[in-house]
């Protein structure tokens, strides 16, 4: 696939102050856009997530839920449904924060691929709805026919990376040709997607500068993370591959400076 084949989407956006997704940064609130990707694959076209959707705000009209739209104001300006002229055939999901799935009832008749282990928190009866907010989980977000649509992530061919892609030695295959990579510690059953020369990283970090820079979040962002240590865990693999292969095209979902090179 060429480049051309890859188009990127700013589907809403939420605000947070500087400072707390990027240490040194000052008190203003800044815009963290959802990013979306939509890939034109020969088995058909393929969205890396769906960014925000109006049945965000449907799902937070009550509390507890309404808490996350209070901590994270959202604007959402046109859904991805009603900017895409092509039919989505395929919707990767690279984990469950509201943020990412927000459109994923907009595409009845989308196959999708997503974690297992991210399926199951999000329908975990047992699971406080307060603490599944805490956890950027809204349930309701997903169809009713969601399992009779899903292939699990886990269930896919798992295959050795190529060397381009070390420090990352194992994945999983998509569509015979577009590796999906675990990127652990942000959210439960986090991956990101290799496509050509574009490595979609999700919410692996929320700015470049963490990577390139070695600019980490506030150690105060660890209190919404699965595991704090596991995650710069992560973010040192994603260093490593930036050294190792400058020339990899590495995009994070909420990173304005990173999607301004491609809206």
């Amino acid at each position: 696939m060429a480049d051309g084949n890859i188009k990127i989407y700013e589907i809403g956006y939420c605000k947070h102050p500087e400072f707390m997704v990027l240490r040194g940064g000052g008190f203003k609130s800044i815009k963290f856009p959802a990013m979306v990707a939509k890939i034109a694959h020969k088995q058909g076209n393929l969205l890396f997530d769906t960014g925000y959707g109006q049945h965000f705000f449907d799902a937070t009209e009550q509390f507890p839920e309404k808490l996350y739209a209070l901590t994270t104001p959202v604007t959402l300006d046109t859904p991805l449904v009603e900017r895409l002229q092509e039919k989505i055939d395929f919707i990767f999901i690279s984990h469950f924060h509201a943020d990412h799935i927000g459109g994923l009832k907009d595409f009845p008749d989308a196959k999708l691929f997503c974690s297992k282990e991210a399926y199951e928190l999000s329908q975990n009866r047992k699971i406080s709805r307060f603490f599944m907010t805490k956890q950027g989980v809204l349930p309701a977000l997903l169809p009713d026919d969601f399992e009779s649509r899903v292939t699990f992530i886990e269930d896919l061919e798992k295959v050795s990376l190529p060397k381009y892609l070390f420090p990352f030695t194992e994945g999983y295959l998509l569509l015979d040709d577009i590796y999906i990579i675990e990127l652990p510690g942000h959210a439960h059953g986090q991956y990101g997607m290799v496509v050509e020369n574009h490595f979609f990283i999700s919410d692996a970090v929320w700015d470049m500068r963490a990577i390139t820079h070695n600019r980490k979040p506030n150690p105060i962002a660890n209190l919404i993370m699965k595991s704090p240590k596991v995650y710069y865990e992560t973010i040192s693999k994603l260093q490593a591959l930036h050294q190792n292969n400058p020339d990899l095209e590495i995009i994070p979902t909420h990173c304005s400076h990173t999607l301004s090179k491609y809206l």
